[in-house]
């Protein structure tokens, strides 16, 4: 691995730990400003049993849960009812559906995958695909059918 690959593979993994840790600053211990229904933390839970390093966040609207489980990086949004909203998990090419994959490797096959981002919503779910060569970064968007389209292309800086 090249000096700069390595770099640019530790930069996006801080990214994506930056934005899942933002609400760091919340727990839910029993000094907390607010308390997470208890419903929704079974829930969440039973759901997730091997969550680590979680942390809550309250806002306005919304709850939001920041943890890792099995090396996925997951923040959701969950309404004031503890009704999912929407979810965002990074993780690497070995955890996108198959037939996205096998898609993917037929159609960029000179493209290495870099990471993955996943939004989930009750509506979809869409993949943003981070690929790369020698010379470009390359965003591919899926749908769940497979679906791809470019969405960004950039040049890597010489």
């Amino acid at each position: 691995m090249t000096p700069r690959v390595f770099i640019q593979k530790t930069l996006f993994v801080l990214v994506c730990s930056l934005t899942l840790t933002a609400g760091a600053f919340a727990s839910n211990g029993p000094n907390d400003a607010f308390t997470i229904n208890e419903k929704m933390l079974k829930s969440f839970k039973q759901t997730f049993p091997d969550a680590e390093q979680v942390k809550w966040l309250e806002q306005a609207d919304r709850y939001t849960v920041n943890f890792k489980e099995s090396g996925i990086l997951t923040k959701i949004d969950y309404d004031k009812d503890g009704n999912f909203i929407s979810s965002l998990r990074y993780y690497t090419e070995k955890n996108l559906p198959i037939n996205i994959l096998c898609r993917l490797q037929k159609k960029y096959a000179d493209k290495k995958v870099f990471g993955v981002t996943e939004m989930t919503s009750d509506a979809m779910v869409e993949y943003y695909i981070k690929l790369e060569d020698d010379q470009n970064w390359i965003t591919v968007k899926s749908n769940a059918d497979g679906n791809m389209q470019v969405v960004e292309k950039y040049k890597k800086a010489l």
